[in-house]
Order: C-alpha cells, then sequence, then structure tokens
C-alpha cells in the first residue's frame, strides 16, 4: 500500500496524457506492476524500500513523455486498407451504372426509369459511404445488449415479409414502409442475425473456459434453425445458405465445437443437395452449372452467354457504354461479367486483385483485435461480405450455380448498399477501438 502511495501521483500524471481513459485502470496495474518490479529488483540488491521505488520511477522516465508516448499507441485507428478498398469498390460500380446508362441495354426499354440509374446508383453510393463513417464513430459496444432486440426483431422482420404480399420473381423479400420506402428485409437479415448472434453467444459465455466460451450447442440449434425455417418457407435459398455457413462458423470458433459444427454442416449440407437433386428445376440448374452445354437451350445458356461475354472481352475490352443484351440483370448479379466485357481482362484483374486485398486486410483486422465481442463481430460480418465476393469471381468460371446473389459494394441499389456498407462501418468501428479499451493495450515494450 505504501508502494502504491507513492506512485500514484506518478501514473496519476501519466495517464493524464492518455485520452481513452477507459484504459486508465489497466495502465495503472501494467505500469504499477513494472515498477514493483523494478523496485523489488533494486531492492534485492540491498537499497531501502523507498529509494527503491524512487528509483524505478526514475528509470521508467518522465511521467508526462511517457504518458504521451502510450497516447500515440493508445488512439483511435483508421483502417486505411479497408477504407481504400470500399471506395475503389464504389467508384467501379458508379463506373459500371453510368456505362450501363449510357448503352442500349434492353432492361431501359423494360423500365423507363433505368436510364437514370447511374445517377440514382451515385446518390446511393454517396448515402451508404456516408452511413459506413458515422456507423464506424459507434461505440460497437453498446450494440451487445441489444442483441436479443435485434434478433427477435429481425425475425418477426422476416416473418412479417411472408405476409406482406410484395412478391418478386416468386418471392418475398421487401417490405414496404410509409413513403414508399421498400427494404430488403430477406437480404438485410443475414448481417442483422450475425450481428445479433455475435452479441448473444459472447454475452451467454461471458467467463471463457479453457481460452473458449462456453456456449451450449443445443441452445445454438434454435437460434440457426429458426432462421432457415423463414428462409426456406419464403424460399430464399441464398440468404439461407449465406447465413447457415456463418453462424455455424462463428458457433464453432466461439465455442471451439469444431467436429460437431462440421458434422453438421455436413448433414444440412447433404440433406439440402438430396432435396434439391430431387427437384426437377434445381435439378436442372445444378446439372446445366456442372455441363452448361450439354443444356444449351435451357439451363445452362446464362453460363453460357456469361463464358462468352468474359471470352470475347479481350484485355480492354468493348469499351464504355458497350451493350451486351444476351446476360439479365447486367446491374446486379451480372455486373462483374459486364465490367470485364465493357472494360476487358484488365478491369476483372483489378477487381479480383481487390477483393483479393479486401479479403486479407479483413483478415488482419480480425488477428488485431483483442476484445472477443469486436472479433466476433469482424468474423461475421467479414465472412458474410467474403463469402460474396467470392462467388462473384468464382462465377466467372461458368460452371458455378447462378443464384441471385449481387456483387457487394458494387451491384445497383439502395437497400443492399446500405445495410453491406453500414455493416462495413461497424467493422471499421471495432477496429477503430482497438487499442481504446480494457484488455486491448499490449504489454509494455520499454527497455529499462
Amino acid at each position: 500500500m505504501k508502494d502504491y502511495n507513492e506512485m500514484s501521483p506518478y501514473l496519476k500524471r501519466v495517464c493524464a496524457q492518455v485520452r481513452a481513459r477507459a484504459i486508465h485502470p489497466e495502465l495503472r496495474r501494467e505500469l504499477g506492476s513494472h515498477l514493483v518490479d523494478l523496485a523489488d529488483d533494486r531492492e534485492s540488491q540491498g537499497w531501502e524500500r523507498e529509494e527503491a521505488v524512487q528509483w524505478a520511477m526514475q528509470q521508467m522516465g518522465d511521467p508526462e513523455a511517457v504518458g504521451k508516448s502510450l497516447n500515440r499507441i493508445h488512439r483511435p485507428r483508421i483502417n486505411w486498407g479497408l477504407l481504400a478498398g470500399a471506395l475503389l469498390f464504389a467508384g467501379s460500380g458508379i463506373i459500371g451504372m453510368f456505362s450501363l446508362s449510357a448503352s442500349s441495354y434492353m432492361g431501359t426499354r423494360m423500365n423507363p426509369a433505368l436510364p437514370q440509374f447511374g445517377e440514382r446508383h451515385l446518390v446511393y453510393v454517396c448515402i451508404a459511404v456516408i452511413l459506413m463513417l458515422v456507423l464506424s464513430l459507434v461505440d460497437y459496444r453498446k450494440l451487445r445488449s441489444l442483441s436479443w432486440p435485434l434478433y427477435i426483431l429481425t425475425l418477426a422482420g422476416m416473418l412479417a415479409v411472408q405476409f406482406s404480399g410484395n412478391m418478386v420473381n416468386g418471392v418475398n423479400r421487401w417490405l414496404v414502409l410509409p413513403l414508399h420506402f421498400a427494404i430488403n428485409v430477406m437480404g438485410w437479415s443475414p448481417y442483422l442475425l450475425i450481428i445479433a448472434l455475435a452479441g448473444i453467444w459472447v454475452c451467454s459465455g461471458i467467463q471463457k473456459t479453457g481460452g473458449k466460451l462456453p456456449i451450449n450447442g443445443w441452445q445454438a440449434i434454435p437460434l440457426i434453425g429458426v432462421p432457415c425455417l423463414l428462409y426456406w418457407r419464403g424460399h430464399v435459398l441464398p440468404e439461407m445458405v449465406l447465413f447457415a455457413g456463418v453462424s455455424l462458423i462463428l458457433f464453432a470458433w466461439l465455442s471451439g465445437k469444431w467436429i460437431r459444427a462440421v458434422l453438421l454442416a455436413a448433414i444440412v449440407t447433404t440433406a439440402g443437395f438430396l432435396a434439391a437433386w430431387n427437384t426437377d428445376y434445381y435439378h436442372a440448374r445444378i446439372s446445366a452449372a456442372l455441363n452448361p452445354i450439354m443444356f444449351a437451350e435451357g439451363a445452362g445458356y446464362i453460363q453460357i452467354k456469361l463464358s462468352e461475354a468474359v471470352a470475347s472481352a479481350g484485355w480492354w475490352g468493348h469499351g464504355f457504354g458497350a451493350a451486351n443484351e444476351q446476360l439479365p440483370y447486367l446491374y446486379s448479379d451480372m455486373l462483374f461479367p459486364y465490367l470485364i466485357y465493357s472494360f476487358g481482362w484488365v478491369a476483372g484483374l483489378f477487381l479480383a486483385g481487390l477483393i483479393l486485398w479486401f479479403v486479407i486486410r479483413t483478415i488482419q483486422a480480425w488477428f488485431s483485435v483483442r476484445d472477443t465481442y469486436g472479433k466476433s463481430l469482424i468474423a461475421g460480418i467479414a465472412l458474410i461480405l467474403a463469402f460474396q465476393l467470392v462467388y462473384g469471381v468464382l462465377k466467372l468460371s461458368g460452371h458455378v450455380l447462378i443464384i441471385g446473389l449481387p456483387l457487394p459494394f458494387i451491384s445497383y441499389g439502395g437497400s443492399h448498399l446500405l445495410i453491406e456498407y453500414g455493416a462495413l462501418g461497424l467493422l471499421l468501428g471495432v477496429y477503430r477501438r482497438k487499442d481504446l479499451i480494457p484488455g486491448s493495450s499490449a504489454s509494455l515494450s520499454m527497455k529499462f
């Protein structure tokens, strides 16, 4: 206690220079421990205790200088790599939309509003980027207490969509709010559910056991199963596969029960594949993906036209405003192939490299964060985005099932851009606070 009374003014002066007040107690403990170790070592050499403590503080250095050094370490961090990647994605999508607006794409004859979707997409992107920046400033830890309400509210929205009557292409996805504002609830749901599950599972096992959270696997099954049933009932299979895969990986990592998760995934995948194989529609789609030429006049038509579009592009493509009326949904599902068709293989390599860069940066961000809840959010959000981005690249092969999953950050639309950039903003917010919260500080590496 006497040591602490003598060290307290020194520690107070150090912490006064550190703006992140949340880590002051941890800094006091860590610095105090270093001072005590130094004093103990000096006392063992025959010094008086009081003299040893004073010597230890002198060796530590000027408190203001030490505090300023620690303040440089414990300050908000901006992941410039991810931010630059997001802006490059946004720019690529804007160029693609204006190119489509300038083309004679047949969709413009079916919808008079589509010639302006370059300008509209630009507005959507600006709003989405602003949302991303705002959410990057929000303290993500406040979301943890809202995990259960977010999970229940998302399920309620998915259920409401089933009875909304707003069917598009035979699927109920949208919920129309007052002022004609429509939300793609099914498209938003994987992000919202994963964010909710991250908080629920971390809170349920906040005390660590053997380095892993003691999550009850049986309790996790309904949390994953109920949304999957709603997806299945609404015939929203892409989001169901996305949510199920990411939630199982998140559960396996948090609980350490990888074998159980792998077995469950294998059972569900096998059952799903057998069900699809025994359904005429999906059987034809899967067969066409495996051998498009055999089904060239039917289910394999899109794969063949996609391959032809990519092959005909050459290194520099057909130019800005090039039209390709043989591929459907150029503004969403087929935007990546269209960008290659218009701007060549160079554009395809650029986007593929950008996707690889984005995935690597999210992995690095995950490793740099020490807070379990923050790591869970990064893992869930990054996996959802990465799976969709990688799928967009694999689709270029012409041997991948076309499931109606637009490329994140690039494809046309307001609703899905908001959730994608918003989720990325939350990820950036976790990274921003990695050195500002208790338990996130690295050990002091000072030499005495």
